[in-house]
């Protein structure tokens, strides 16, 4: 439950929200705070920023008067107007037919009319569609969600709703009801969806499965055109790939130029001797120091080293209760340094590819930065700092294999890991050092780390001949493992 600001904390103890302050800030606004409307008796109090987009808007959990709400504040100069009535217009659409949607409680405004205001009533007990994905994709729990959500879908595409901003993040689950939200990406028609305008819109959501997930599409389809009352035809199964191929595309052609700068998610910091580039879901102020001051890192106390190299150096870290790994590449010496000053640095490198795997389902540990110190402009050491997971590495993890014991349970495991280098081949990418210490277990699957000598093919001969490296590169930890080799064998032939 939130806290009741207006009761239990004196007006004066909380900073009042300008315009200005949202306008000019780029990177942080604290919370709480609170904002006087226009036209209210009750204040707005918001304990919680869920989403900012600097410069444009701000979404917030909050209380008005009694109530728990959701608030949408935007404040562009001279857009904000039109921002809220679209959203407004989107809200008004979905409930004009029928789509559940939270309750709109207050339009307004504040701040001299500067700030444009949504309230939205806070739904409780529901969880984002996007965190169920997440944590749960592979459960048939999830297949069976995404079952309703996909009639959900096909319902408000009868009845004329277009959501052009569709993702994951939109829909809102309960026990009883599916919500949409976000109601400035709506466009609503008179009748029916066309087949091209459905089929379009629906390879933009299942786009966001990622790879690997053909046969969960294939019964989503049948699902929503059972419930549009189409026949479904293998031709419509074949445009739907290619449209969800191209939707793929275009997703990472936005979302590579979005994870390099300053904006919703990530934070961009340039500075005359230092680039830093993190995940804006990290931020504090002891994060921060760090950041400006990296090799800090390296003298904390409680650092445990899990690699000393020539190349890279390699620790484990807790930082603010969260456990890091944070991967220095080394300049060996100036001849290294002088090849390297002007390339792309593995810390980036890492970076782009981790944020390309989890962008397409491929699991990795979670990125939360990368740092660069620079020279006039020529760039040195590199810093990349991950979650740490914890599990066991595939050698670990198949060290205990007894074909007397449970061999059904690790044929089970080790066919996780190829259809994970399965997903790999779909994206036509080569990780570049497929060892037993790169490929983790952890809840039960695997993930990749250590992707900075990865490689994305744009031929197909390219692909497979790097393939075949990987993949003689990944038999050879087996060498002394007849029995897991075979396993492999088998699985990797089919």
């Amino acid at each position: 439950m939130a806290r009741n600001y207006a009761e239990s904390i004196h007006d004066n103890a909380i900073s009042e929200l300008s315009w200005e302050i949202l306008k000019s800030a780029k990177t942080e606004i604290s919370a709480p705070f609170q904002l006087l409307l226009s036209d209210s008796a009750e204040r707005l109090y918001c304990h919680d920023i869920i989403r900012i987009l600097p410069g444009k808007r701000l979404v917030a959990f909050g209380q008005w008067g009694n109530k728990e709400v959701v608030a949408k504040l935007f404040y562009e100069r001279g857009q904000s107007k039109r921002h809220l009535k679209r959203d407004v217009l989107g809200v008004n659409a979905l409930t004009h037919a029928n789509v559940p949607v939270p309750c709109l409680l207050y339009q307004g405004s504040a701040s001299q009319q500067r700030i444009q205001v949504l309230l939205f009533e806070r739904v409780t007990q529901a969880i984002n569609l996007e965190v169920i994905w997440q944590e749960q994709r592979n459960t048939d729990l999830f297949s069976a969600l995404m079952h309703q959500v996909i009639v959900e879908l096909a319902t408000q595409h009868v009845s004329g709703i277009l959501q052009h901003d569709l993702h994951f993040k939109n829909f809102l689950v309960t026990e009883k009801l599916i919500y949409t939200l976000d109601g400035g990406g709506i466009e609503s028609f008179s009748g029916a969806l066309s087949k091209a305008k459905s089929m379009d819109n629906l390879s933009l959501f299942f786009a966001q499965l990622g790879v690997g997930t053909q046969q969960l599409q294939c019964q989503l389809f049948k699902a929503y055109a059972k419930a549009r009352g189409w026949l479904a035809k293998k031709a419509d199964f074949d445009l739907l790939k290619e449209l969800v191929d191209k939707k793929n595309k275009e997703r990472w052609s936005h979302y590579q130029n979005k994870i390099i700068r300053t904006c919703s998610a990530f934070i961009r910091i340039n500075l005359f001797n230092r680039l830093i580039v993190y995940d804006r879901e990290y931020q504090s102020p002891a994060l921060v120091d760090f950041f400006h001051e990296p090799e800090k890192l390296f003298t904390l106390p409680d650092i445990v080293f899990l690699k000393k190299g020539r190349s890279a150096t390699l620790i484990k870290v807790i930082v603010e209760g969260r456990a890091w790994v944070v991967k220095r590449y080394n300049i060996k010496n100036s001849w290294h340094g002088l090849r390297r000053c002007l390339r792309l640095t593995r810390a980036e490198a890492s970076w782009r590819f981790s944020q390309y795997l989890r962008l397409f389902g491929v699991p990795t540990a979670k990125p939360v930065a990368y740092i660069e110190n620079r020279v006039f402009g020529l760039r040195g050491t590199s810093y990349f700092i991950m979650e740490y997971v914890e599990g066991k590495n595939l050698g670990e993890f198949f060290s205990s294999y007894d074909a007397n014991e449970g061999e059904e349970f690790y044929v089970r495991k080790a066919a996780l890991v190829v259809d994970l280098l399965n997903k790999l081949a779909e994206l036509k990418m080569t990780h570049g050092d497929l060892k037993m210490t790169n490929i983790l277990f952890s809840s039960g699957y695997p993930l990749l780390i250590d992707l900075d000598s990865m490689r994305e093919h744009i031929t197909q001969w390219g692909f497979k001949k790097a393939a075949k490296k990987d993949i003689q590169r990944f038999m050879e930890n087996w060498r002394n493992h007849p029995k897991v080799a075979a396993i492999f064998n088998n699985l990797l032939s089919n």
